[in-house]
């Protein structure tokens, strides 16, 4: 059947003038049966190529070219020969300028050819103004593709703003805000014509238009801003603003997102006007203020007053998407003015109840953010609000009203009541969420000492045994209470506290659970040390002021204040007390609180980001992450080779961070469609890198910690492939393939448990078998695949040794450089320190020069002295490629290649497998010996 439609295809393409859709059929079935040999394909290919340089057949090049395009598509192997094709047919002086934005997509601008059609500028301006619509769009939708002068690009773009056609004026706005991005434009006037022609087509009567005037708007608004000086760019800054807030009332649901995003950019934005956005009537303040811009499509200057009421539009906005991005514009603006912020809390309460999840969750991240740059005011109207999402079903809407809560000061003791019966409510209606409770209260009582000791003693009772002995400490109310009861100031220079010190004597019974909460602040053996300390004080009365050295374990805080030494007698030895204050971490480390125990309790909370990623909120994601890092960071600063494990821990937090902005950026398809999926490569890329530094830069892995690795690897290469973009689809199946054979190694080598996303993967690759071809027709299953992953806890099993390695070259700089002689070999001693690293790795030295392949020197180290923790010694390399220079400089590095498990090797000329650096480049500088 495949030689029978190949006969018919082979003469259709050979002898008829015009390609009937008949005979076109049957060549895309060949081109995409799996099934048809590479010989059959070849030859079509042939064909392709013959009858597209045949200048008889200028009515069907169009036809002949997608056929190349699905050839190249479906059989990535033969993708240069249908480029070379393509660039033959665009240098021919007969080839229809109709088809050749067709095939200039068929070629790599990466690979580019000679003549380079992309660099010429004479070609791509007659491109630019051909009559075909289709012609003219594509070409500004791949200008990024030709390497032409910005005020060429500059010059076309404004003109095509004001082309008949709307998706032309849609694209031209696009590349404005592309070349807004990518090029310096430094002359004022320049930049105000840009952006004032953007202003015009805000007015446009496509939505499509007017949807790219609004971004191209912002940018070009933005470097207006930069180019002007301190004295007007407030004034700019305020039109600019006023000039989007109209857009927040266009008929149009994306084009009010994209306003509201807009407005979220703002970095100085007048008081003034940020109040009359939250005003239904013109304020005295902006009454008569008038801005350069266009109000209608007839009037220009805006009116200040046309800023009225955006938010509370934008927050009663029916679409949960305008809603949503209304309330983070409010989280970016509301720093930038106190009064602001108190006028947003009132219609930020309402948006507690609004019916969408996501909308609450980014209406709390607002109050959160608020809250924790002190511009939260609560009121205690406003409290019942925060209480509904302390009730609410959803574990993040009441996870988030607990973070804002916890930075929130309540002026009233009534106020601090009603919020600690409020979380109390909480743990008895939802239980598991005990710890973060704990940790709540535990926050509010620090910052609100007077009014928990007045709570404890109206409650006192409910914390004392019962008439038979017994103590009621299992009731959850009675826990919360003590956890508030031990978070009261403690007068250490005096040894008294608010609360009975046998308060702190009962929580010692529930030393567990209370040590689960408060894991943030201290470990538990911290804990019973302080609830002891604290049974012996005196009790003080109310009247007491609690305004002394007080005791303080909070890991936010950049201070704590300590015991006297004299005060310490009935310490443990390892928790000596000191009088001096001490950053929290070096108390933290003379507590013998080891990096291994924080690492675990990072390690268990970055599970719970899994559903904010998945819900995009990737603000609260890497702002979590960030401060993780800081907190891991403050016990590697002292060593200069920090543990492996706070090295390992570190890199799993930033890919964490990689994963949740890959998987934004898969789930958006806008984001592919504007961004030519080059974000979601380039993240894609960083994780795959961090993830092998992970793998093979840590000894002392387990298997499961392995296993956890390659998973995550998995769903980089499946993203990769899933979403269609990549020209290197064989490369990126192999990758997969070899991952997968390396979980099947693992699993052999002992029990391990697959994922249900993992145990998909080999079902997929199994019913492939060995086409590679066929795991391109698998991509809705790989999509689907996806779904299944979810990201699991990782637990480290034992201690990790990080491989380090320093090279050096003694007394060598660029005023003292090495002698050597032209086209001559050159020896150079490196002075090279090996960390962690065992006599069965394979190092070899890098040596480059500019942008030339590297020369690999192989490094047997296991004729030097040392142990396998450290090695020093002084190594002579060869470099041969000596140039005929004066000087020259070189970069030097330390690589490590990364073998299968179970490999020997043998020495060789050069590395076989991949390499990952160990050290940074050093730079090494030689000169040409005197005579």
């Amino acid at each position: 059947m495949e030689h029978c439609l190949l006969s018919v295809a082979d003469s259709t393409l050979r002898e008829d003038n015009n390609l009937s859709p008949k005979s076109a059929g049957a060549v895309i079935s060949l081109i995409t049966n799996p099934f048809t040999s590479d010989s059959t394909i070849s030859s079509l290919l042939e064909t392709l190529v013959l009858r597209l340089q045949n200048p008889s057949s200028n009515s069907d090049h169009q036809r002949v070219l997608s056929l190349l395009s699905a050839l190249s598509h479906h059989h990535p192997r033969l993708g240069h020969r249908v480029a070379a094709a393509a660039h033959a047919f665009i240098i021919l002086p007969s080839s229809p300028t109709p088809s050749l934005p067709h095939a200039l997509s068929l070629l790599d601008p990466a690979r580019p050819f000679q003549p380079d059609p992309f660099s010429d500028e004479s070609f791509f301006l007659s491109l630019c103004f051909w009559q075909r619509v289709k012609t003219r769009r594509w070409i500004l939708r791949n200008l990024s593709k030709f390497r032409v002068r910005p005020s060429v690009l500059l010059t076309v773009l404004l003109g095509f703003t004001k082309d008949p056609y709307p998706y032309i004026r849609e694209a031209a706005l696009d590349g404005l805000v592309m070349l807004s991005n990518g090029v310096v434009v430094e002359d004022p006037s320049l930049v105000a014509g840009c952006y004032f022609r953007a202003v015009e087509l805000l007015f446009d009567a496509e939505k499509s238009v007017r949807l790219s005037a609004v971004r191209a708007v912002s940018e070009w608004g933005q470097l207006l801003l930069a180019l002007n000086g301190d004295k007007t760019q407030r004034d700019w800054s305020d039109a600019l603003f006023v000039q989007l807030c109209l857009m927040v009332r266009d008929t149009d649901v994306e084009i009010r997102v994209a306003a509201f995003n807009a407005l979220g950019k703002f970095q100085t934005v007048s008081e003034d006007i940020l109040l009359q956005t939250l005003s239904k009537k013109a304020l005295s303040a902006t009454k008569d203020l008038k801005y350069p811009g266009q109000y209608t499509a007839k009037l220009f200057n805006i009116p200040a007053t046309a800023a009225a009421f955006t938010f509370v539009h934008g927050l009663e906005d029916e679409f949960y998407q305008v809603r949503r991005s209304a309330c983070h514009a409010l989280q970016m603006l509301t720093v930038l003015s106190t009064e602001f912020a108190a006028g947003a809390v009132h219609i930020l309460m309402d948006m507690l109840n609004d019916d969408s999840v996501v909308v609450r969750l980014q209406a709390l991240e607002t109050l959160h953010h608020m809250a924790m740059h002190d511009h939260l005011k609560v009121e205690e109207s406003h409290l019942h609000m925060f209480f509904g999402a302390l009730l609410d079903n959803n574990a993040l809407i009441r996870s988030a009203a607990r973070k804002a809560l916890q930075f929130t000061k309540l002026q009233k003791l009534a106020m601090f009541r009603s919020c600690i019966n409020g979380l109390i409510k909480n743990l008895e209606l939802y239980p598991q969420d005990e710890a973060e409770i704990f940790y709540v209260l535990y926050k509010i009582g620090r910052t609100h000492g007077k009014f928990v000791t007045s709570i404890i003693h109206e409650v006192s009772q409910e914390l004392e045994p019962s008439f038979d002995g017994k103590l009621g400490f299992d009731k959850k109310r009675t826990a919360a209470l003590l956890v508030l009861a031990i978070s009261a100031p403690v007068l250490l220079e005096r040894r008294i506290c608010s609360i009975p010190p046998r308060i702190y004597s009962y929580a010692v019974t529930l030393l567990g659970r209370l040590s689960s909460g408060l894991v943030h602040v201290m470990d538990q053996n911290t804990l019973l040390a302080y609830l002891s300390h604290c049974s012996k004080f005196t009790v003080a009365s109310t009247s007491e002021n609690f305004e002394g050295e007080l005791l303080h374990f909070d890991l936010k805080d950049s201070y704590t204040h300590l015991w006297k030494k004299s005060d310490a007698s009935s310490f443990p030895e390892s928790m000596e007390l000191k009088k001096v204050t001490t950053p929290v971490h070096d108390y933290l480390l003379n507590s013998h609180i080891k990096a291994t125990s924080c690492v675990e309790i990072v390690f268990q909370k970055v599970v719970d980001l899994w559903p904010l990623i998945q819900l995009g909120c990737m603000n609260e994601v890497v702002r979590t992450l960030r401060s993780w890092k800081e907190e891991l960071r403050n016990f590697s600063c002292e060593s200069r080779h920090p543990a492996g494990v706070l090295v390992f821990a570190l890199r799993y937090l930033h890919v964490i961070k990689l994963l949740g902005k890959a998987w934004a950026c898969y789930l958006s398809e806008r984001t592919l469609q504007f961004t030519d999926t080059g974000v979601l490569e380039a993240v894609l890329h960083k994780m795959e890198s961090r993830l092998k530094e992970m793998l093979y830069r840590h000894a002392g892995l387990s298997r499961r910690e392995k296993l956890h690795i390659l998973e995550l690897m998995l769903v980089a290469y499946t993203l990769r492939l899933s979403y269609g973009g990549t020209c290197y689809f064989e490369y990126y199946i192999d990758k997969l393939k070899n991952v997968l054979s390396r979980v099947e190694y693992l699993q052999k080598e002992g029990l391990v448990e697959l994922s249900d996303f993992v145990l998909e993967l080999q079902n997929i690759s199994c019913e492939i078998g060995h086409s590679k071809d066929g795991f391109i027709h698998k991509l809705d299953r790989l999509q689907k695949s996806l779904n299944l992953f979810s990201l699991k806890h990782i637990m480290l099993s034992g201690e990790l040794k990080y491989l380090d390695a320093e090279v050096d070259v003694c007394d060598n700089y660029f005023q003292n450089p090495l002698p050597f002689v032209p086209g001559l070999p050159v020896g150079m001693p490196f002075d090279i320190t090996l960390y962690n690293v065992s006599s069965e790795t394979r190092l070899w030295l890098t040596i480059t020069l500019g942008e030339k392949s590297a020369q690999f020197v192989f490094l047997d180290y296991s004729e030097f002295g040392g142990s396998n923790e450290i090695r020093r010694f002084i190594f002579v390399a060869p470099f041969f490629r000596t140039p005929k220079a004066k000087r020259f400089s070189l970069k030097v590095s330390i690589a490590m290649e990364c073998l299968p498990e179970n490999q020997d090797f043998k020495h060789c000329n050069g590395p076989k497998h991949e390499l990952i650096h160990l050290c940074k480049g050093t730079e090494v500088h030689l000169s040409m010996a005197v005579k």
